[in-house]
């Protein structure tokens, strides 16, 4: 009987083979034993035949296939259960982990962590930093401590932990790694942060798809702070209902200024692109705002 794995990596997949494929490259050029982890691609109804593809590039690679779409939250819950490994190392189908990933995601784990996250590295294009400011900035340090949330894109956690807990599979693409880490931490777990174990994050970055991710982070607030007391900005939910998009426009422009002024230097803010980058940052909160709006307005529980 072969050893148990060491790690499965869960991969969450809709119709994205392109970054899927360079994700599953990343993967085979790991410094770690290959025979020491297992891939499992959670194909969430793709448009496009997954396992044909991976069939030939990819055969060791584990390939389930959703019945019905029900996003990332279900498609990582089915690895989940399909894992064999004492670690689940989870990762998007449109980010690839550096080299040394899982040997220093292993590293740490040897010291008794159940949970540890790394940093989410993004691109120089003006909506790749956008996109980190505003979604992965808690992420942009350099130094090894403690937080209060992973990222769903790249965290790894012990199977004995995460048959404990789950992903809200009703909340589709918007707030379901907030709630799980949430869970995690009133719980009682701790999140190591881990600089050395990094992935790039590179999604399909056109004005258009940057646009409806902000406004679906938006449609997911109420669904999200309706499930956990815990969540900051469930007062709002609870008292101001639509009318927390205003508050919620302002604190989040607030936090991303104060992490842009912060980041000056590693950004090369200049008078010209400072301005761009904060004209950035309102319109990417103003679709946020109204995407809390539609949120109440239209019911929507996705």
């Amino acid at each position: 009987m072969k050893d148990q794995p060491l790690f499965s990596v869960v991969i969450p997949h809709y119709n994205d083979i392109e970054g899927l494929e360079g994700c599953l490259k990343g993967l085979s050029q790991q410094d770690f034993p290959a025979d020491k982890f297992e891939v499992i691609v959670v194909d969430d109804c793709s448009t496009v035949a997954v396992e044909q593809l991976l069939g030939v590039g990819f055969p060791d690679v584990c390939v389930f296939r959703q019945p019905v779409n029900m996003g990332p939250g279900a498609a990582r819950n089915r690895g989940r259960a399909l894992a064999k490994g004492k670690f689940l190392a989870f990762i998007d189908s449109d980010a690839c982990p550096g080299n040394s990933w899982l040997t220093s995601y292993a590293g740490e784990l040897a010291k008794g962590r159940d949970i540890v996250c790394g940093p989410v590295w993004h691109g120089t294009t003006m909506l790749a930093r956008l996109t980190a400011l505003s979604a992965f900035g808690e992420y942009m340090d350099d130094e090894d401590g403690w937080r209060p949330h992973c990222p769903s894109v790249n965290f790894c956690i012990a199977a004995t932990v995460m048959q404990k807990f789950s992903y809200d599979d009703t909340l589709g693409f918007a707030g379901e790694d907030v709630l799980f880490s949430t869970q995690l931490t009133m719980a009682g777990f701790k999140i190591r942060y881990l600089a050395s174990a990094g992935v790039w994050h590179r999604p399909r970055l056109t004005l258009r798809n940057f646009q409806r991710r902000a406004f679906l982070y938006g449609v997911g607030f109420r669904a999200s702070r309706s499930r956990c007391p815990a969540l900051s900005g469930y007062r709002l939910h609870q008292y101001l209902r639509a009318g927390s998009a205003l508050p919620l426009f302002l604190v989040r422009v607030g936090l991303d200024m104060a992490r842009l002024w912060r980041l000056r230097k590693r950004l090369g803010l200049t008078a010209t692109n400072g301005l761009l980058f904060a004209g950035g940052i309102l319109w990417a909160r103003m679709i946020y705002a109204s995407g809390v709006v539609w949120g109440y307005c239209s019911g929507s529980t996705r």
